[in-house]
């Protein structure tokens, strides 16, 4: 794994930091303080840093320096002594993940899972803590930083790539390369503000300030330079913001208190990052409402409450999330209302339903001109994708393949398939026949692979079936219907429900056209899993790494009523005169009006540009 002399530096750190966790360890099992445990964690973790920087290549430290860093966090950040250390404890875990990242990318490996799970919560409370000690900047740096790993240099080719444009496959490997050999960027950046602020006598803030401006200035650097090999870590939401003309809003939640972090376009004439407390939007918060979404509809599916319930939880939810994130946020800054947003949320906040939480009364998504991104870099790489100039609309729809029947998929395909001039691309089992167009049932089944319990299709053959990716491929208009299947422990093993299983892992092997939107009325397929970095999760940010430019799906299980199919019938409509989230967003805002039940509507969210 290492040279001799690496060896020798790697036993002799991780030997360090096993004496410190094993006095850890004792003084939390003997109620005694963590004074000396905190001052030499954090000695240890300094050290490591400055190893790792002189020698960025080598990766000898960067095993011990995650755990130094990950424990030194962990005290910090439960005492909120000191803010500073806390966010320098995630600078200094960033530029280790990143490190770690370039090791196993070598060895063709992928991240250990139970760092992909540290390093969610590092980022979404190194977030919070960058707002806490006043440097936000640093906050969505680190963010940034740990959120675009897992899926490696996929993201990193696709943002290079848009970036150096025409100057071919050369100077693209020149900028992989030159960003392999620097993992430390994160801290180093922040290491130099530090200094300069002490050598200076100016404070943390304006220096970071300086930073950004500087590397943004930067950006246009011939290939290889300084300011496209940090663009990733640094300037990546500025870079969003610039390209996408919307205004950032990170979401972190924090042990006792959330904050939104907001990144401002180059010419907006405001501070390029402001953040402002959000009190009642705590760790312990988001998990209670995303825990109740997920009781009720364990519930719904179960028979055990009813569809009146379902719809009195949603509803309390959905005004839950509007007290605690949109009134102190639009009370901070009205401007907003106003504004193009794109909401980044952390941690369990990306299952929140951000995008249909009601502002006055009225679906925030109705009203404002909002998306929701997996993070800065995929705002970036979905904008930069200009909406193709033709119209090649593929709709298809599968009422039969999972748990449980589906009947108004197909109606709903169908009418989708008319607004468009098309014809869809129907399903069937064997010796089943297609289901026929708004046939009622008494039933309320739910889109989802879960619930019935029915286990896999009637063929599991899990063959891909070639017409269907190799149209998913050339349009530039994609709408699905059908059962989903989101697996949390292995998220790449994912699928759409279409003839057979059409994992996640073989949609990546393949592009789509630049710049498509593709609309997913199957259940759960906007949402994440709980335990891996957010921005790698799921089918959007998936399908935003492939090219799409927007992508419309659903956090929750999808009823397959009617009222289902009018929805999306009126977004269709909606797309011929408007953007996607604009499209949606009226069409949700007209159900909202007329009545339609919240659980029709609330799940769904626009991501992308």
């Amino acid at each position: 794994m290492f040279r001799r002399s690496e060896k020798s530096r790697y036993l002799a750190s991780a030997r360090a930091y096993k004496e410190i966790q094993d006095r850890f360890n004792a003084a939390m099992a003997s109620g005694t303080g963590l004074e000396d445990v905190r001052d030499d964690v954090w000695d240890l973790q300094m050290k490591l840093v400055m190893e790792l920087a002189r020698d960025a290549p080598s990766t000898a430290v960067a095993g011990p320096l995650q755990s130094a860093a990950r424990l030194s966090f962990q005290i910090e950040c439960s005492t909120g002594v000191d803010w500073v250390r806390t966010t320098t404890s995630g600078l200094a875990f960033a530029a280790a993940c990143a490190s770690a990242e370039a090791f196993f990318g070598r060895r063709g490996e992928p991240m250990p899972r139970d760092l992909l799970g540290e390093m969610r919560g590092v980022a979404m409370l190194a977030a919070y803590a960058g707002h806490r000690c006043g440097v936000p900047l640093v906050g969505v740096m680190v963010a940034e930083a740990i959120t675009s790993l897992s899926l490696g240099d996929r993201m990193v080719a696709r943002e290079l790539t848009a970036t150096v444009e025409d100057e071919g496959p050369e100077a693209l490997q020149q900028l992989l390369d030159a960003l392999v050999q620097q993992p430390d960027v994160p801290f180093r950046q922040a290491g130099r503000a530090a200094k300069r602020a002490k050598e200076s006598g100016l404070g943390m803030p304006e220096i970071m300030q300086q930073t950004f401006e500087r590397d943004w200035l930067a950006r246009e650097a011939p290939a290889g330079k300084q300011g496209l090999v940090t663009s990733p870590f640094a300037v990546a939401s500025v870079r969003a913001a610039a390209s996408s003309g919307r205004t950032l809003v990170y979401l972190a939640p924090g042990p006792r208190s959330g904050a939104a972090l907001r990144i401002n376009p180059p010419d907006a004439h405001r501070e390029m990052c402001e953040s402002v407390e959000l009190p009642d939007l705590d760790i312990d918060a988001v998990r209670s409402q995303v825990q109740r979404i997920r009781e009720a509809y364990a519930g719904a599916q179960s028979g055990s409450i009813g569809r009146k319930a379902l719809a009195r939880v949603i509803r309390s939810v959905l005004d839950g999330v509007a007290s605690a994130f949109w009134a102190p946020l639009l009370s901070s800054w009205p401007d907003l209302r106003d504004t193009r947003i794109a909401l980044v949320p952390l941690g369990h906040s990306a299952l929140l339903p951000l995008y249909t939480s009601p502002v006055d009364g009225t679906p925030a998504c109705g009203l404002l001109d909002v998306t929701v991104v997996p993070s800065g870099r995929a705002l970036f790489l979905a904008s930069t994708w200009p909406e193709p100039a033709d119209r090649n609309v593929f709709v298809a729809a599968d009422p039969w393949y999972g748990a449980g029947e589906i009947p108004r998929t197909v109606p709903e395909a169908r009418e989708v398939a008319a607004a468009h001039g098309v014809e869809p691309r129907l399903s069937r089992g064997p010796g089943e026949a297609v289901p026929g167009d708004r046939a009622r049932s008494d039933g309320d089944p739910l889109r989802t692979f879960r619930g019935a319990g029915a286990g896999p299709g009637p063929t599991g053959s899990d063959r891909v079936p070639d017409d269907v990716v190799r149209r998913l491929s050339e349009a530039s208009l994609i709408h699905l219907a059908c059962h989903g299947d989101l697996q949390s422990d292995e998220p790449l093993t994912s699928s759409l429900l279409l003839d057979d299983r059409l994992p996640l892992s073989s949609l990546l092997e393949r592009d789509l056209r630049p710049g498509a939107t593709v609309v997913l009325s199957a259940c759960e397929l906007g949402s994440i899993a709980g335990d891996l970095p957010d921005e790698q999760l799921g089918f959007p940010a998936a399908l935003l790494a492939m090219g799409a430019r927007s992508v419309i799906g659903a956090l929750w299980p999808v009823p397959d009523e009617d009222d289902t199919v009018d929805l999306m019938v009126d977004t269709h409509r909606g797309l011929s005169n408007a953007s996607a989230t604009l499209a949606l967003g009226r069409a949700i805002r007209r159900s909202h009006e007329l009545g339609v039940p919240a659980s029709v509507w609330a799940s769904f969210t626009h991501f992308g540009a």
